[in-house]
C-alpha cells in the first residue's frame, strides 16, 4: 500500500475560508470611525447602528462588539437593575429567578465590556466602555441587595374621605386614624380596592404614526362644526384626558363613610365659609382639632382658597390649647377645606382678641391618658350641662358608647356623680371640641333610652371607632 500524499496546509483546499473580505473589514471600520463620531456627539442610538452594522461586517472586530455592548447598557433604563444588566423580562426565563445564572451573566457582559489593547484607536467608544462597565456593576450590586434584602411588610390601599385620593400603607395601620398625605386632613383607614395599573404609553412615535394622528386630529375637526357662540366646543389635550380617566376611574372607590347617620362633612364645604368666621383646624400631632383660626377671605369654587389667620392663646402665645383667650396672629392661605372641622362658637372680645370656652349642649373630649398597647392619647367625652363660669366653672356628664355603633354616645348614668363640675383651674384637661348631632329616637330602634349623641368620626381616635 501506497502512503497517502499529506495535504499541503498552503494550498488554497486546506486554508479555512476567511470571515471577513478585504472590502468588508474596510467598511467595518469606517463604520467603526462613524460610531465614534456619534458617540462624541452624544448620539448613542447612532453610534449603536454603526455598531451593529460594524460587527455584522467584521464578525472578529473586538471594537465593534465592545461599542454594541456599551451602547445597549448606556441605552437601557437605569432605573431597572435588570434593563441595564440586558437580562431578558420573561419572567419563565432562568435569569429572572436563578441567581447563579444571573451572576454569570453579569460576568460574560463584563468581559465583553473591557475594550482590547486597540482601544486608544476609539477613545470615544473606551470611554462609553468604562461607563457602561460601571453601570453594570451597579446594577448588579443593586439586584444583589434587592434579592437578599427581606420582604416588604404587607401594605392595604385607602381613600381619605376629604380629598378622596387613595393611599398606601403597612397593613397594621388598618383601622388607625391616619393623616392624609395630600390635605393633611386625619381619616380612618379602611381598606378599599387597589387601583388599576397605569397605563403604558410609547414614549417615542415613529414619523408615520405622527402623521396618522395628525390626519385623525383632522378628520376630527371636519366634524365638528366651529360655533360663534361661547360655548365653543374645545377638544381636550391628551394630559387632560388621561386625568379625567384616572378621576373616573377611583371616583366609585374612594367614598369612605366613616359616620353612622350624619354627614358631617356637609358642614365643611367650600360654601360654608365665610368671612370673619372662627374654625377649628386638624393639628398635625394627633389629628384632632384643636387649632383655630379667623377667616379673611374664602374663594369657594373648584379651586378654593381661604386666607386665614391663626389665633394665638394668650398670654404665651401658643397654638393648640382648645380654651382661654386668643389673639389674631399670623397669616396662612389655605388652598382645601379639608384641613377645617368646624365653626368655633366663641366670644369676641376686642377688635382682635377671642374668648373660646365650651357652650351649653356641646361635646368636649377629656384628656384621659395613652392607650397601653399603642402609647396613642386616650379621652374621655363629655356633654357639658351649662356654660362657662370664672366663679363657679362649668358642668358636664360623661359619655359612653353604645354598643353596635361607629360613634353614637348615650348619657352614663352614675347616680348621684352624673353631673360633674370643671373648675377654672381644670381647664386644661379640655383636649378639644368634637362636632356632635343629637340622633332622633326614629332613625334606629336600637339605640337605648335617653339621649344620644352623634360624634364625628374625624374627631375620633382609632381604638375608640373599632371598641
Amino acid at each position: 500500500t501506497q502512503p497517502k500524499p499529506r495535504a499541503n496546509p498552503h494550498a488554497g483546499g486546506g486554508r479555512p475560508p476567511p470571515t471577513t473580505m478585504p472590502g468588508d473589514a474596510s467598511t467595518a471600520a469606517a463604520a467603526l470611525a462613524q460610531a465614534e463620531a456619534d458617540l462624541s456627539a452624544g448620539r448613542l442610538l447612532a453610534a449603536q447602528r454603526q455598531a451593529r452594522r460594524a460587527a455584522r461586517l467584521d464578525p472578529d472586530s473586538a471594537a465593534a462588539s465592545v461599542l454594541l455592548a456599551a451602547t445597549s447598557v448606556l441605552l437601557a433604563d437605569a432605573g431597572c437593575p435588570r434593563a441595564t444588566l440586558l437580562l431578558p423580562e420573561d419572567p419563565k426565563s432562568s435569569l429572572a429567578s436563578d441567581p447563579d445564572a444571573v451572576r454569570r451573566h453579569y460576568k460574560s457582559l463584563s468581559r465583553s465590556l473591557r475594550p482590547d489593547d486597540g482601544a486608544s484607536s476609539y477613545p470615544a467608544a473606551a470611554a462609553a466602555a468604562q461607563e457602561a462597565l460601571r453601570r453594570a456593576a451597579d446594577a448588579y450590586a443593586a439586584l444583589k441587595d434587592e434579592r437578599d434584602a427581606p420582604p416588604p411588610p404587607p401594605t392595604f390601599w385607602t381613600a381619605c374621605a376629604g380629598c378622596r385620593l387613595l393611599h398606601e400603607f403597612d397593613r397594621q395601620y388598618v383601622g388607625f386614624r391616619l393623616t392624609c398625605p395630600s390635605c393633611r386632613r386625619t381619616f380612618l383607614g379602611s381598606e378599599v380596592p387597589p387601583p388599576p395599573p397605569p397605563k403604558k404609553h410609547k414614549a417615542e412615535k415613529t414619523l408615520a404614526e405622527m402623521q396618522l394622528q395628525l390626519a385623525k386630529r383632522r378628520g376630527k375637526d371636519h366634524k365638528v362644526p366651529q360655533s360663534s357662540s361661547s360655548d365653543e366646543y374645545d377638544e381636550p389635550a391628551e394630559s387632560e384626558v388621561q386625568e379625567e380617566d384616572l378621576v373616573s376611574d377611583h371616583s366609585g372607590q374612594m367614598t369612605v363613610e366613616d359616620s353612622d347617620f350624619y354627614n358631617f362633612d356637609a358642614d365643611r364645604v367650600e360654601k360654608c365659609f365665610k368671612r370673619g368666621q372662627v374654625w377649628a383646624l386638624y393639628g398635625d400631632d394627633d389629628g384632632m382639632p384643636r387649632h383655630y383660626a379667623l377667616v379673611e377671605m374664602a374663594s369657594p369654587g373648584r379651586q378654593f382658597r381661604a386666607q386665614i389667620r391663626w389665633l394665638e392663646h394668650q398670654p404665651d402665645g401658643k397654638e393648640g390649647k382648645p380654651c382661654g383667650s386668643f389673639k389674631v396672629g399670623r397669616e396662612a392661605m389655605v388652598h382645601s377645606v379639608n384641613v377645617f372641622s368646624h365653626l368655633v362658637a366663641c366670644e369676641r372680645v376686642a377688635r382682635e382678641k377671642y374668648r373660646v370656652y365650651p357652650k351649653k349642649g356641646s361635646v368636649w373630649a377629656l384628656h384621659a391618658g395613652e392607650y397601653a398597647d399603642t402609647g396613642r392619647p386616650k379621652y374621655d367625652f363629655v356633654v357639658f350641662l351649662s356654660g362657662y363660669s370664672n366663679v363657679h366653672g362649668i358642668s358636664f356628664g360623661y359619655l359612653d358608647k353604645v354598643e353596635g355603633f361607629r360613634s353614637i354616645f348615650t348619657r352614663r348614668e352614675i347616680g348621684v356623680h352624673a353631673i360633674q363640675y370643671l373648675r377654672e383651674g381644670d381647664v386644661g384637661m379640655l383636649s378639644h371640641q368634637t362636632p356632635a348631632k343629637k340622633v332622633s329616637k326614629g332613625e334606629s330602634s336600637a339605640l337605648p333610652p335617653g339621649d344620644c349623641w352623634e360624634l364625628d368620626p374625624a374627631s375620633l381616635p382609632a381604638e375608640l371607632l373599632h371598641a
